[in-house]
């Protein structure tokens, strides 16, 4: 999976020039907590809520939209921007973008592309990378979920996956993770069309499974 396939293509954008409370309302408006700085269609900043708020003055209170406003009419977006930009390609593997965000402490990472180019072709956030969690974790997908751990050996994951299939299951999600000890393997899986009783049979501690950490279904 590619940063392509779940950043937002449809970027809102804002000009340097453009007064903080512009900003702020169009954060508000498209309901988004930053905004890339576009200058002569190159990427130049980036602008955070955050970035806008603490530029205020404010009393010892959270600042309100309309006070904001007031007080930000005649300061441009360009005081407050953020030039060192920590930037993605769309080729980019999505976990990577993950990694980077994580490493940086940000919530969002323009797209450029090329990679080495400020041109802005979208943008990923911590909701795209959220929305993947979900999907890669199988949350809305009906089924029996499981947690495991497993020996961490060749042929482990397909001798349990033969034997969910052999039983009439169906794999709707698998996730891996590291467990404690390195010769283990921590897995959630969810299986749909058997209920708890057989994937509880099918789980039972041996050679494959150490150990059925917990099992529910899930709607």
């Amino acid at each position: 999976m590619l940063v392509r396939d779940y950043m937002t293509h449809d970027v809102v954008t804002i000009d340097p020039e453009a007064r903080l409370s512009d900003g702020l309302n169009m954060m508000r408006a498209h309901n988004i907590h930053r905004l890339p700085v576009v200058e002569d269609n190159l990427l130049v900043g980036i602008v955070s809520e955050k970035d806008l708020l603490y530029a205020l003055p404010s009393a010892d209170r959270p600042i309100s939209w309309v006070e904001a406003s007031a007080q930000a009419a005649a300061l441009p977006v360009r005081q407050v921007m953020r030039q060192d930009l920590v930037t993605v390609g769309p080729d980019c593997p999505i976990e990577l973008a993950a990694t980077t965000m994580a490493d940086h402490k940000i919530g969002a990472l323009p797209v450029v592309s090329p990679p080495e180019s400020r041109t802005l072709v979208g943008i990923i956030t911590e909701t795209d990378i959220f929305r993947l969690f979900i999907e890669m974790l199988g949350s809305r997908a009906p089924g029996v979920r499981a947690s495991l751990e497993i020996n961490n050996r060749k042929g482990a994951l397909a001798s349990l996956f033969n034997r969910v299939v052999e039983a009439g299951g169906l794999i709707a999600s698998v996730s891996s993770f590291p467990a404690v000890s390195p010769n283990r393997l921590r897995i959630i899986l969810k299986v749909a069309d058997v209920d708890q009783d057989t994937m509880r049979s099918l789980l039972k501690p041996e050679e494959t499974v150490i150990d059925l950490r917990e099992i529910q279904e899930a709607r």
